[in-house]
């Protein structure tokens, strides 16, 4: 049975583009659709070839270059290319991304965007010496409670920021909700 896949309705493609048992030519398919939800819908989809993937990193609408920054199947070469991504959105999710290499990771750890930090002070992968710069932080209490409790973090480090810590707070971990609403705040 053939389908003509571009008259479809989007709701339609959208499951489609979501499904682990769609074939890839489908998938090349949809990630050039007109409608920016299929293509959203084709990035949170893990088994997408590097060729769909790095098409989709830069694709016109942040949403979909979300997405891929949150795909656990996007390699770690991308992650560095959305990690210079103007949207901060896109930032924040290639900084909470496991697969997001210590390297990137360094970058990200300048941000200008707290929250951004926080998420890099909470990867695993942060190296050691970028979370004791993180710990540096003098204005946002959860970037240096993440580095004091993040298991690379140096002994001597993580012990210096608990000493300095509040007692019984702690901060929510970061979520893409926190990085709008900062911008609510100011």
């Amino acid at each position: 049975m053939n389908i003509d896949l571009g008259k479809l309705e989007d709701g339609v493609k959208e499951a489609i583009a979501t499904s682990a048992f769609v074939q890839t030519e489908v998938l090349e398919f949809l990630s050039q659709d007109e409608s920016d939800s299929v293509r959203r819908s084709v990035a949170t989809n893990t088994h997408l070839t590097d060729t769909i993937v790095d098409s989709l990193s830069k694709d016109e609408c942040s949403y979909v270059r979300v997405r891929i920054a949150k795909n656990l199947a996007t390699s770690s070469k991308i992650l560095d290319f959305l990690s210079k991504d103007e949207c901060d959105d896109v930032r924040f999710e290639v900084a909470r991304n496991e697969n997001t290499l210590s390297e990137t990771l360094a970058h990200l750890a300048s941000d200008k965007h707290p929250v951004i930090r926080r998420a890099v002070a909470n990867n695993k992968n942060t190296l050691p010496e970028t979370l004791a710069l993180l710990g540096e932080e003098p204005y946002d209490f959860a970037i240096k409670y993440f580095v004091a409790y993040n298991s690379n973090t140096t002994k001597e480090v993580s012990e210096r920021l608990k000493r300095v810590l509040p007692k019984n707070t702690w901060p929510q971990t970061p979520d893409i909700r926190q990085l709008h609403d900062y911008y609510d705040q100011w």
